[in-house]
């Protein structure tokens, strides 16, 4: 007689089986519901979400933005219809709800429209805190044309209520002309990690350069003054590289 002839050895076996693809069949539906949790699972706080704005946000151009006290400062490029001064500030306290809240100058600097008489406004600000002082680097140019300009103004605080509040204007930091290969406008200020200022510019021409600076007094250092050339593109349909932003990246 053969294993299978056997009725109790066959009701063993089949009991077996039987128990196999219950089993087979739990496990699969558990990992069925894991997957599809995991798809369905919402992001987490940390992950990037979209801010939504309102208020005076139109117009915004070349914005650069930082914090004092409680406050986001945000400084523009003036564009748009109406028009009351240069550099435009925009204020918020969460970053989604903006309002107008001045301008850095009433009107051009009287020593820009005599370095620069067609110049009609002030270009790309860069703010930024070192030394015990925010400082907004900021250019002036005619379109199309390197001969450009970029300044500096620098305030003890962006808040308009305080007694110290004055924005005291420096003038001329660095300049290019016909000449030169590069075009002095959209300024970044960056500090690296052993505390040096560095102030990258350029748009089209030579593409984006760097000069050292000298944090202390915001202006080019006398200890460094090498022409640093970060980028360029020399093929292509177009060879623009303009508004150059410098960043840290974080350790490994």
């Amino acid at each position: 007689m053969t294993l299978f002839e056997n009725r109790e050895t066959r009701s063993s076996l089949v009991c077996y089986i039987v128990r196999g693809m219950l089993f087979r069949l739990v496990l699969l539906t558990l990992l069925l519901s894991a997957c599809c949790a995991f798809l369905q699972q919402k992001p987490e706080s940390s992950s990037a979400q979209p801010i939504l704005l309102s208020g005076d946000v139109k117009f915004t151009h070349d914005p650069s933005i930082i914090k004092d006290g409680e406050t986001w400062y945000l400084f523009a490029t003036a564009n748009g219809p109406v028009r009351k001064g240069e550099l435009p500030i925009r204020c918020s306290k969460d970053l989604q709800q903006w309002k107008q809240c001045g301008y850095v100058f009433d009107a051009l600097p009287e020593w820009i429209t005599k370095e620069s008489p067609k110049t009609k406004e002030l270009w790309a600000p860069d703010i930024s805190y070192f030394n015990g002082e925010f400082h907004l680097y900021y250019a002036f140019s005619v379109f199309g044309r390197n001969t450009s300009g970029i300044a500096l103004a620098t305030n003890k605080t962006l808040d308009p209520s305080r007694a110290d509040f004055r924005w005291v204007d420096h003038g001329l930091v660095l300049r290019s002309e016909e000449a030169h290969d590069f075009n002095a406008i959209d300024p970044n200020l960056i500090i690296d990690g052993q505390g040096r200022a560095w102030l990258s510019f350029g748009s089209f021409w030579g593409g984006i350069k760097m000069r050292r600076i000298d944090p202390k007094t915001g202006e080019l250092s006398s200890e460094d003054t090498k022409l640093y050339s970060l980028g360029s593109r020399t093929t292509g349909e177009s060879t623009a590289e303009s508004a150059g932003t410098a960043g840290k990246l974080a350790s490994h």
